[in-house]
């Protein structure tokens, strides 16, 4: 059973799920989960490397970590500043595995931090989302407009638990009831017989600034670390793959296969084994 665990960094609080391996010599695996998701993301996959300490953390404003402040964002280098403190906690390299936006955040934290970073595993991920700077205005408008308009008083509310699970299972990425509740149980909180999400509802806003395609290149080529990309068959790549091509030229040191899933493939029952298995194997030969 894993443990629950809290870093108090400077500027934040962020809780984390950990499980130790029975091997003092273990090495430390960071598993960072996607957007709207949280640490238990990692549920069924952990297990499965259970020969490696594995550390599942809630990044700011999902799960139980604190949210940012009001008027603060959650940009991506946000994100990334939160995982390098934590990994300079400790005076051991860590292997990032990255879900979704974790993958963008880790791939920003192995270009940032390249001692403290073992290796790279994205899953379901080749870096973060970007947009054309033509956009940069229109897009950090509608930001900031939601921003000044925020009402922390209209989150949505559900009857019940499975209600939340069935509309999570059916939201933008689509993920089985059974995978929905795992997440739903870490990411609800109950009030006066109602259940609302634990996460900051700024996360739903867009994003402020998306970097663009040469910026992420620079990030990309900045990872001089063994990197693993794990897509999935039915995922958000499926018909993407001349970027996926792409961004994959960038990196000095990268293996890519594509297995078989939906964006959640490490967590789905049916298809995690198969993305254990490459990960402890690619682990195991770097």
């Amino acid at each position: 059973m894993p443990n629950e665990i809290f870093y108090t960094l400077r500027h934040t609080r962020l809780a984390a799920k950990q499980w130790r391996s029975p091997n003092p010599n273990a090495l430390r695996v960071l598993g960072l989960h996607g957007w709207m998701d949280n640490a238990a993301t990692f549920d069924h996959l952990a297990p499965y490397l259970n020969e490696f300490n594995f550390t599942a953390l809630d990044m700011a404003g999902h799960g139980l970590s604190d949210h940012r402040p009001d008027g603060a964002f959650y940009n991506l280098w946000d994100h990334a500043l939160d995982v390098i403190s934590v990994l300079q906690l400790s005076s051991e390299s860590t292997w990032l595995v990255g879900h979704s936006m974790g993958g963008g955040v880790a791939m920003l934290v192995a270009a940032l931090a390249p001692e403290k970073v073992r290796g790279l595993i994205i899953l379901d991920s080749i870096g973060p989302a970007t947009s054309d700077g033509k956009e940069r205005v229109s897009t950090m408008q509608r930001a900031v407009q939601k921003m000044v308009k925020l009402n922390l008083n209209r989150s949505p509310m559900y009857p019940s638990i499975e209600d939340m699970a069935y509309a999570r299972a059916n939201g933008f990425t689509q993920l089985s009831e059974a995978s929905a509740r795992i997440l739903v149980k870490r990411g609800a909180i109950q009030k006066e017989g109602e259940w609302y999400w634990r996460h900051d509802s700024k996360l739903a806003f867009p994003s402020p600034y998306r970097m663009d395609e040469e910026s992420v290149a620079s990030f990309a080529h900045e990872v001089k670390c063994p990197t693993l990309a794990l897509l999935a068959n039915e995922g958000l790549y499926v018909d993407k793959k001349n970027l996926v091509d792409k961004r994959a030229n960038e990196f000095s040191w990268i293996k890519m296969h594509w297995l078989d899933g939906n964006h959640h493939f490490h967590l789905e029952t049916e298809s995690v084994l198969s993305v254990a298995e490459h990960i402890g194997h690619f682990i195991d030969k770097n």
